[in-house]
């Protein structure tokens, strides 16, 4: 099978109705390809002895991300007593607890769900994603399976390019691995190591042209110059990796023993399009509790909900089992959309909650 184009939702006829599926063999054609890319992740997994995991999508204690907001809901008791939870924004904590109880490696196809998320295009409220852990490990080991992994679904589907909307990359290439601290000097040039503080940063924006607000933090000012001047170039020679972020972005990595200013964070771009995010995973209970609380006092700041930090997960990496472990996430519908050459999520999703918001419009 190639790498055909579809339609853009705007051409496609979408539905409420499952059976109008059967005249619309374009979408057909998607949906199937993304049946056989998900028994091919699986083989893939399998194959190198990886257990399959299944965790629980409904928590009491989601994680502390500023960024991310997980959607509440309530359970009740037979006795009508209410339970809050939380839907996962990534089944990590769940995986990670697993992981220091002596099962690894690991991984898991999941549905995950984030609230204020846009619909369509390149996210979705509702998507699938893929999370993998070794203990022992290294991010290298994950950056390695993650090439191996896309190599080997296309080799299984026939397909030897992955399409995002205009763009295009060859799958057959050795993938790049840059370092964050490698890009600025290259795209923005000046030393990331003289910009790692809070002021720095800000002056640096300012004079790039960047409005800076009061309540921008690190992060906010960091992707304003990194989003708009480097991730434009990223993923279009070749799938990219970028490692090495500064360790105030990236509360659950461990840092970096060459130089502890950065974490083992790595994301990976493919034709453009942001596929994965991963890291070398922190395993200090002390360290990553202080982490979190920071992240939570954060949310706080930020007027976002707040709830208490995991107790089992930090219990769990209390009790020492794990010496080094790696693990990454990656978006299952981004990958669906590079093997389709789809024009966006709402075509390699069954039905998003996009479709079922605008159905519910009418």
């Amino acid at each position: 099978m190639g790498g055909a184009v579809f339609a853009s939702r705007r051409d496609v006829n979408f539905m409420s109705n499952w059976l109008d599926l059967k005249d619309n063999p374009r979408l057909r054609s998607v949906y199937e390809r993304r049946g056989q890319i998900l028994r091919c992740i699986r083989e893939f997994f399998w194959q190198r002895n990886f257990v399959e995991t299944d965790v629980p999508t409904a928590l009491r204690y989601p994680g502390q991300e500023p960024y991310l907001n997980p959607v509440p809901l309530t359970f009740h008791d037979p006795l009508g007593r209410p339970q809050p939870l939380y839907l996962q924004t990534s089944p990590e904590f769940s995986l990670k607890k697993l992981l220091a109880a002596g099962f690894s490696p690991i991984f898991s196809l999941t549905r995950s769900f984030r609230d204020y998320e846009e619909f369509g295009r390149t996210h979705n409220t509702e998507f699938t994603l893929l999370e993998w852990y070794r203990a022992p490990g290294v991010y290298q080991d994950f950056m390695e399976d993650m090439e191996a992994l896309f190599k080997y679904v296309g080799a299984k589907l026939g397909c030897t390019t992955l399409r995002c909307q205009e763009n295009s990359v060859s799958l057959q290439q050795s993938w790049q691995r840059r370092s964050m601290k490698e890009l600025w000097s290259q795209y923005i040039g000046i030393n990331l190591d003289n910009y790692l503080e809070f002021e720095p940063l800000r002056v640096i924006a300012k004079k790039r042209g960047y409005t800076v607000n009061e309540s921008d933090e690190y992060e906010d000012i960091f992707f304003k110059i990194f989003l708009n001047e480097i991730e434009q170039h990223l993923g279009f020679d070749a799938p990219t990796f970028v490692y090495d972020y500064p360790k105030r972005m990236s509360s659950l990595s461990r840092a970096c023993a060459d130089d502890p200013r950065y974490a083992e964070r790595v994301e990976c771009y493919i034709a453009g399009l942001e596929i994965a995010n991963g890291f070398g995973e922190l395993v200090d209970a002390n360290e990553q509790k202080q982490r979190l609380e920071v992240d939570q006092a954060l949310r706080r700041k930020l007027g976002k909900a707040t709830w208490p930090i995991d107790p089992e997960f930090i219990a769990a990496l209390g009790a020492k089992t794990l010496d080094t472990a790696a693990g990454v996430a990656m978006g299952v519908d981004r990958m669906v959309l590079l093997f389709t050459g789809a024009h966006d999520l709402n075509e390699v999703i069954f039905q998003s909650v996009a479709d079922q918001f605008e159905n519910n419009q009418q």
